[in-house]
């Protein structure tokens, strides 16, 4: 299980906890009120789907022992008009491969990709509220 914990500090500030060992900052951007000190929630959430189709290409790349130079993806996201959500998140994936191995690489990836079949199969997401006593 994935253990992430966030503790507010102050306006849109928060730090982050990631299984015990690693530190991040989050925040929101001035135009939405932040300071910027952190990456954005939409960020990370951007950073993870292209992180793990990275690490997914890489590791189907290397089952199918294919050897990979150079990997990188780009991750942009189109807002949608009127809800808090994305329209679409666009991956540009490039590698030093002809296109006759690199796009059944990518599409076998996909299939292995945790952090995009998480967000397509739309994972209910379950809250629970715990009041904090002084």
């Amino acid at each position: 299980m994935s253990r992430v914990k966030i503790n507010w500090l102050r306006d849109y500030q928060t730090e982050i906890e990631v299984r015990g060992l690693h530190h991040l900052k989050g925040d929101e951007a001035p135009e939405y009120g932040g300071e910027d000190t952190g990456p954005m929630p939409t960020d990370y959430l951007l950073v993870a789907v292209g992180t793990c189709m990275c690490l997914a290409v890489a590791h189907v790349a290397k089952k199918r022992r294919l050897t990979l130079g150079q990997l990188k993806v780009g991750v942009s996201a189109r807002k949608h008009e009127k809800e808090f959500r994305f329209d679409s998140i666009d991956l540009l994936i490039q590698a030093d491969l002809p296109p006759d191995q690199l796009q059944p690489l990518i599409e076998q990836a996909r299939r292995v990709c945790f952090v995009s079949n998480t967000i397509t199969a739309a994972c209910p997401i379950n809250m629970v509220a715990e009041t904090i006593e002084p």
